[in-house]
C-alpha cells in the first residue's frame, strides 16, 4: 500500500517549486534588464535606412582595404523593398571605402565595433539585442574582429570632407553621433518617414549598387554624371578619413587621402 504524502511534506515540495520558479523569473528579468541596458536604442528597436559614406582607415600609415574578401558580404541585387536587413552595415561588390548603412541612427563607433574596434562599450562581440520581436530577443553579433590591431601609443585623428574642403573632427563625435549628424547631411531614403510609401517612391533613393540589370532607369544609364549627381544617386552623406598613429598627420597626408576617394558609379537598388 502506497504511503500517502503528508500535508507538511506536500507543502514543502510546493514551496520549493515556487521558490525555484521565482528564482528563475528573477534571474531571467535581471538578464533581460542587463541586455536591455547594454544595448543602444537604435539596436533595440531598429528602423530601416539606406545610405552610404566613404570611410578610409590608416593604421601607422597603412590603409585598410575594405574591398578585401574578409569584409565582403553578399546581398540580393534585386532587393527593392523596405524590409529590415539582418545586419545594420556591410561592404559589398568588392568596393573599397563605401560603407552601406541599413539601420537608422547608426554611429561611427557602432560601425567600427561591428568590425572589431570597440570604443563605445556595450556587450562583447555583439552590438546588442533587438527587442522589437518580444518575447524573442535577437542578438546582433559583430561581423568579426578583422580590423588591424591598434598599437597602444597610437591616437585617432579623424577628418571629414572631400578633396576641395576637409577639416579635423573630434573622434568622440565620430564614435558617438548619429552619422547623419556627424556629416551634417540627412539621408534622402524615405522609408523611416513613410513606411507605407509605394515602391516607385523608394526606387530613386535605393541606388549605390553596381549592377547591369535591364531595368536600369534611364537616368542611371547616363555615363556623364557629375560628382554631385552621383552623390545624389548613391545617397552618399559624407567621407571620413581616420588616421591611427602616434603623431598628427601632415596636411599633405590628409589631402592625399581625400584625393583618393573611391569613385561612385550609377546603379540600381539592392542590398
Amino acid at each position: 500500500m502506497d504511503k500517502e504524502i503528508s500535508p507538511p511534506t506536500r507543502f514543502r515540495k510546493s514551496g520549493l517549486l515556487i521558490a525555484l520558479l521565482v528564482f528563475f523569473l528573477v534571474c531571467a528579468a535581471a538578464l533581460t534588464g542587463y541586455l536591455y541596458s547594454s544595448t543602444p536604442d537604435i539596436i533595440r528597436h531598429p528602423s530601416q535606412e539606406h545610405y552610404h559614406f566613404r570611410m578610409q582607415i590608416l593604421v601607422d600609415g597603412k590603409p585598410e582595404n575594405f574591398a578585401a574578401a574578409k569584409y565582403q558580404e553578399g546581398y540580393s541585387k534585386d532587393s527593392c523593398t523596405v524590409a529590415l536587413t539582418d545586419h545594420p552595415v556591410h561592404f559589398h561588390d568588392s568596393k573599397d571605402q563605401i560603407v552601406h548603412i541599413h539601420w537608422e541612427g547608426m554611429t561611427g563607433g557602432l560601425v567600427l565595433k561591428y568590425y572589431g574596434w570597440n570604443y563605445v562599450g556595450g556587450l562583447p562581440n555583439s552590438l546588442g539585442y533587438r527587442f522589437d520581436k518580444l518575447p524573442r530577443l535577437i542578438n546582433v553579433p559583430i561581423y568579426g574582429k578583422i580590423l588591424p590591431a591598434v598599437p597602444a601609443q597610437d591616437h585617432f585623428y579623424v577628418y571629414s570632407g572631400d578633396k576641395n574642403s576637409y577639416k579635423a573632427r573630434d573622434s568622440k563625435d565620430f564614435f558617438n553621433q548619429d552619422l547623419e549628424r556627424f556629416f551634417g547631411k540627412t539621408s534622402t531614403f524615405p522609408a523611416h518617414h513613410f513606411r507605407s510609401t509605394a515602391l516607385n517612391w523608394l526606387l530613386p533613393t535605393a541606388y549605390a549598387h553596381n549592377t547591369s540589370q535591364a531595368h536600369l532607369e534611364d537616368e542611371a544609364a547616363d555615363p556623364d554624371f557629375t560628382d554631385a549627381q552621383l552623390t545624389q544617386l548613391n545617397n552618399l552623406i559624407g567621407n571620413v578619413v581616420i588616421f591611427v598613429q602616434k603623431n598628427k598627420p601632415t596636411d599633405s597626408q590628409v589631402k592625399d587621402r581625400f584625393n583618393h576617394l573611391e569613385p561612385l558609379s550609377a546603379s540600381v537598388c539592392g542590398g
